[in-house]
């Protein structure tokens, strides 16, 4: 039907939004009117009983890797990492090299559905696949369509493996952000791997090819130490500075962790305005540190969150920012919920430029992106104290969505995913993944 309504509902965004009980009508995957109280008679209209429900815009994650979905319990016999270089050599360069068409396109799928199921709407995903680039971007955009979220994709643009592969990561950017120009679903990004893996000449290159596309870059910024070190000891800079020459510090790149930078960097991001993403429980699990979250807000730094693969759980991600800047700072009120709250309303912004939409509140004429959650709160709600009740229902509970709207289309109604049979794509995985696991 044209016309969905959502009733019965608490509804809620990050930008003071909320109504106790009321109800959302939706039309050609847009809001057209919210307000308190019952719905208005529409007819035809597809009636959704949220029967009390929290409903809040679907959520974005700023920085993943659906690539890695497939890692899960994967054995490596010889893997004993000493640091986060030995770490990505071990593990994640090994995997990357094993997969093919299918394996990328299966990971995608899976890894879209578990974002489905935590409400995630929208993926900022950053690809590597060294033995199979050409295509790969739409590998995974068929995978994200089959579940139904929006992405912006991109691929990691190295030097790690041979120049052919190297030119084909670049010609595969600028392929898929030709395919998806007028897409509103899918959007690109020039995709970079790090400094530390990168040659001159291929930042030029690249930078060249994403120019006359208008596209932002998508990489990680000094993520480990590897990345200032090799800067200083190749380029006699850091790597802010270094990434400058090229012109990638900008208004819509997106620079992934930001963990060592000097004050010098942290300035220069400033003036330049690209996005820093932050991914505290990939920090913490690669032991690489904590970055000065609160001192890049306090500069006005434009700063995200993502999950870098480590789970799809947006706002226990939060909530892990908070903990890992108490531990690092041994503060307990450093990164408070204006903060927190800068980075959740920053995905939007940034998903709003790429998509050309309004996406993030709950009013007329912004995108129908919504999740009716699974929850009741046990005590009082309101707009002071809800990003508390979402972070403590996740780590508590469990925050699960019940119906998700994505794009104005039901993607998961009543606990059910819609647009593919669940059971047969997660027998799917189990086959692919021992395929790719064979492989490495």
């Amino acid at each position: 039907p044209m016309h969905l309504i959502i009733e019965k509902a608490r509804i809620a965004d990050l930008y003071g939004t909320y109504f106790q009980q009321g109800h959302i009508v939706i039309q050609n995957g847009l809001i057209k009117s919210v307000a308190s109280g019952a719905a208005p008679e529409v007819p035809e209209a597809r009636i959704l009983d949220a029967g009390g429900r929290l409903v809040t815009p679907g959520l974005i994650n700023a920085h993943s890797h659906l690539y890695s979905t497939l890692a899960r319990g994967m054995p490596l016999s010889d893997f004993n990492p000493s640091d986060f270089r030995s770490i990505l050599e071990g593990l994640w360069w090994r995997l990357d090299k094993a997969h093919d068409k299918e394996s990328i396109h299966t990971s995608a799928m899976l890894g879209s559905l578990a974002h489905l199921r935590r409400g995630v709407t929208t993926v900022f995903d950053h690809h590597a696949s060294p033995n199979t680039v050409e295509g790969s971007l739409s590998f995974i955009r068929q995978g994200v369509e089959e579940v139904g979220l929006r992405a912006a994709l991109s691929y990691e643009v190295t030097d790690r493996g041979t120049t052919e592969q190297r030119d084909a990561g670049i010609a595969e950017n600028v392929r898929f952000a030709q395919e998806v120009a007028e897409s509103g679903q899918f959007a690109a990004h020039m995709g970079l791997h790090a400094s530390f893996t990168l040659e001159d000449a291929s930042l030029e290159q690249a930078a060249s090819a994403a120019e006359p596309l208008g596209l932002g870059f998508h990489m990680h910024l000094a993520e480990g130490k590897d990345d200032p070190v090799h800067a200083l000891q190749n380029h006699a800079v850091r790597t802010t500075q270094r990434l400058d020459r090229f012109g990638i510090l900008r208004p819509g790149s997106l620079l992934a962790h930001g963990v060592h930078l000097s004050v010098e960097e942290t300035e220069l991001l400033a003036e330049k305005g690209p996005t820093v993403v932050h991914n505290p429980r990939s920090n913490m699990n690669n032991a690489v540190g904590a970055p000065k979250v609160d001192r890049m807000l306090a500069r006005g730094i434009p700063m995200a969150i993502g999950t870098d693969g480590l789970g799809c759980g947006i706002f226990t991600e939060v909530f892990c920012a908070r903990l890992l800047a108490h531990h690092a700072e041994s503060n307990p009120v450093v990164l408070g919920d204006e903060a927190l709250l800068s980075l959740l309303r920053h995905n939007y912004t940034l998903a709003e430029e790429l998509f050309g939409m309004p996406l993030g509140r709950i009013g007329p004429g912004n995108a129908a992106d919504l999740v009716i959650w699974d929850y009741v709160p046990p005590t009082p709600l309101d707009t002071e104290n809800l990003l508390t009740h979402l972070m403590f229902a996740d780590i508590s509970e469990g925050l699960h969505p019940f119906t998700v709207l994505a794009q104005g289309n039901l993607a998961l109604w009543e606990g059910k995913v819609q647009r593919l049979d669940e059971q047969a794509a997660l027998a799917r995985g189990q086959q692919v993944a021992q395929d790719l696991w064979a492989r490495i």
